[in-house]
């Protein structure tokens, strides 16, 4: 049988895993793009005098090699990380950060909208807002059914984002798992664990949503995000799960965070940057009511 290895595969082989694809930083990228172009602008002048052609081609040439490094390696100038840091001020680094799936839609914070569909309920005797147990009974069942089969989680992915499931590739790393189409990245979770939960819980929403498959995609993803706030115990081993204050180094910058990890295993369940002033006030950054 003829074993052939995928061009995404060995493309990613030549990768440094800790400074592209998911962990490239942006501002960084952006500012080496920056360099690259000075450098490839200053060999286009410094050969002008033996003529246009050869010094234009240099240059082209020079910023070719320069972003094939970039893409590959993550920076073209070492230390880069601190130069950003030194030189590009925080607001100018947050305007990088990922905006929210749902920005610009009117009454779709995920979090209403789960108590609205009654998935998620006001408990009076812990004075809090949990999970309704009719819905925790089917979401158990849905992850434990997709935990063990493998084509049901292809398969029920390949529903929720309306493609084909033979596109599908996984890749499952320590502290991230990821689907891939077609070579491009479809989406990623902090673990595989995480992955399980969303798409067991896509099985099951459409009975308590009638409007869900009309939703767009990115808010069904935010609001299955949203649902793992709630979980109490790891699916992967059934731990306790615990909710912590972290602060990320991300690079050139450091983020604030609220993290659902299990206590036994270590899985990172669910992961939202926060305001640090909510952090200092100790006032619940779920908490909108």
């Amino acid at each position: 049988m003829h074993s052939g290895t995928s061009p995404r595969a060995s493309v990613s082989s030549v990768k440094d895993p800790r400074y592209t694809g998911e962990n490239r930083c942006i501002p960084c990228t952006v500012l080496n793009v920056g360099i690259a172009a000075v450098f490839s602008t200053a060999v286009i002048a410094t050969l002008i005098p033996s003529g246009p052609t050869l010094a234009i081609g240099a240059g082209v040439g020079t910023f070719a090699v320069a972003l094939a490094l970039i893409y590959f390696r993550g920076y073209l100038v070492p230390g880069t990380p601190t130069i950003t840091r030194l030189y590009f001020p925080e607001r100018l680094l947050g305007r990088f950060d990922t905006p929210s799936h749902h920005a610009g839609w009117e009454d779709a914070d995920p979090r209403n909208l789960l108590l609205e569909l009654g998935v998620v309920i006001d408990d009076p005797i812990a004075d809090d807002l949990t999970l309704d147990p009719g819905f925790v009974s089917e979401w158990e069942r849905a992850t434990e059914r997709h935990w063990a089969d493998e084509l049901a989680l292809r398969t029920s992915l390949a529903n929720l984002a309306g493609i084909d499931p033979d596109r599908l590739e996984f890749e499952d790393r320590t502290r991230s798992f990821a689907a891939w189409i077609d070579g491009a990245r479809l989406a990623t979770w902090p673990s595989r664990a995480a992955f399980v939960t969303d798409v067991a819980g896509s099985t099951i929403l459409p009975d308590w949503d009638q409007a869900w498959d009309r939703r767009p995609l990115a808010l069904r993803a935010d609001i299955l995000s949203v649902l793992r706030l709630f979980l109490d115990r790891c699916p992967a081993c059934d731990g306790r799960v615990s909710l912590s204050q972290e602060v990320v180094e991300s690079c050139c910058r450091n983020r604030d965070i609220v993290a659902a990890t299990c206590r036994d295993c270590d899985a990172r369940l669910f992961e939202m940057d926060v305001d640090p002033t909510l952090l200092a006030t100790e006032t619940d950054p779920f908490d909108d009511r």
